[in-house]
């Protein structure tokens, strides 16, 4: 279990985050271009819209839409200066962890945490 400490506090930015499930239809937006945070894409659902991994998406010939390959969620976590949390994943410059304390799971920019 690869154990980590928040060196940086972060609050969620997005308080109704996209959720996705296999083979659900999305329309794509841009893809973000900060370095940083390459591989991150703009998708609108039939319910709401956010940033999704590219690496969970089969693009339609046009690239103007897809069908996702795994269940998605971009729930992030918000975390204070010192809380332990478990890495879960690792994907295009953020982390999906588990705060040891509250048992709460979410994404948080890997730039926030140091791996014990």
């Amino acid at each position: 279990m690869e154990i980590a400490t928040v060196i940086k506090s972060y609050q969620k930015q997005y308080l109704n985050p996209i959720q996705l499930s296999i083979g659900d239809t999305v329309v794509l937006g841009k893809e973000e271009t900060e370095e940083k945070w390459k591989g991150w894409i703009w998708a609108e659902s039939k319910n709401n819209s956010g940033w999704i991994p590219i690496q969970i998406i089969s693009f339609s010939d046009d690239k103007k839409t897809g069908v996702i390959l795994e269940d998605y969620s971009a729930l992030e976590l918000s975390v204070d200066l010192g809380d332990e949390l478990q890495v879960l994943k690792s994907l295009n410059g953020w982390l999906w962890l588990k705060n040891l304390q509250t048992k709460e799971e979410g994404w948080i920019p890997s730039e926030c945490i140091k791996i014990n």
